[in-house]
């Protein structure tokens, strides 16, 4: 058995290594490679058209249930996940992974069942998108790859990768596609792992037979109910029953974030609030009711200390 699925992740200053491996794959590669970057979901993704002006290998954008075939590049359509299962390609719009469609551990995790046939790389970019994958792949028998973090634009992605999945191989992005060549040319040994359905609708079925541990923690995404799992690898994971799932480090970005938006709405509610009293106070002053006018500027005075004190909270400069 030799390995011929080559999966890559990555996101902010992931191109230019993935510019670096795909030149150096030949034409003739007994492989099929499948690339996901974070992608923003509402623009036209460009990856197809400069992979095809880098790469000895013809890039693609699959449709849902074309075949695996070596030799080619696979990318995804903006705001769709790319998965494997059964020799076909899988692109659906599931629900968020790590808030983020596409998202690498979708690949990732649905390139495991292949087991020693697999080879998963992880790129540059910012969190922890595809350390649960790539811990899978070992998992199940095949080899890891990440970019030295050192060699990265962002290296938290590298480097939580290196943490959880502890990969046989930690490179700069130049000596990556020749590893990746090396690799395929060596023989494995038939793992226990086999191709089978697997990806977004098996990980829901599993969410509803068995959540994990409760957690006491809702989904950002839709509010539901939040556990914590545990993968084959040691990995864990916070999901919800419809299926959106985070590493631990989105999830915590994805909570910084809520939190900010929140503390922000607070400011907006505040400032609307003084402003209308200020109107109030205004209006009283005319017709010269004194203690209304007196009342509404010490409700505008009020709000607008409030207001700045949440400011200062969030731009990180409220008085010790």
């Amino acid at each position: 058995m030799h390995r011929d699925i080559i999966v890559i992740g990555g996101s902010a200053g992931a191109l230019d290594p993935l510019r670096q491996i795909a030149r150096s794959l030949p034409a003739d590669l007994p492989a099929a490679v499948f690339v996901v970057l974070h992608l923003a979901a509402t623009q036209k993704s460009t990856l197809a058209s400069i992979l095809n002006r880098e790469a000895g290998l013809p890039t693609v954008i699959p449709r849902e249930g074309d075949p695996v075939r070596p030799g080619y590049l696979y990318v995804p359509t903006p705001d769709h996940h790319l998965e494997i299962s059964d020799g076909h390609v899988r692109v659906g719009r599931g629900p968020r992974i790590n808030g983020s469609r596409p998202a690498v551990d979708v690949l990732f995790r649905s390139a495991a069942a292949f087991g020693g046939r697999v080879i998963g790389v992880v790129l540059s970019g910012a969190l922890d998108d595809g350390s649960a994958g790539l811990a899978a792949i070992r998992a199940a028998g095949g080899v890891g790859i990440v970019q030295s973090p050192d060699d990265a634009v962002l290296e938290s992605m590298p480097s939580n990768a290196i943490m959880v999945a502890e990969p046989e191989h930690v490179l700069p992005a130049a000596e990556i596609g020749s590893t990746i060549v090396r690799l395929i040319g060596d023989a494995v040994e038939r793992s226990g792992a086999a191709s089978k359905p697997g990806g977004l609708e098996m990980e829901r079925i599993g969410l509803r037979d068995a959540p994990g541990e409760v957690t006491g923690v809702t989904c950002p995404d839709c509010h539901g109910s939040i556990w914590l799992q545990r993968g084959r690898g040691g990995e864990v994971s916070f999901a919800c029953r419809i299926g959106h799932s985070y590493s631990p480090e989105s999830f915590f970005e994805i909570q910084r974030e809520n939190v900010e938006n929140a503390l922000w709405a607070g400011v907006r509610s505040l400032e609307e609030q003084a402003s209308f009293a200020e109107a109030m106070a205004a209006r009283a002053a005319k017709k010269e009711d004194e203690s209304s006018r007196l009342r509404y500027a010490k409700r505008v005075e009020a709000a607008s200390e409030n207001a700045e004190i949440l400011r200062k909270l969030i731009l990180g400069t409220s008085d010790e």
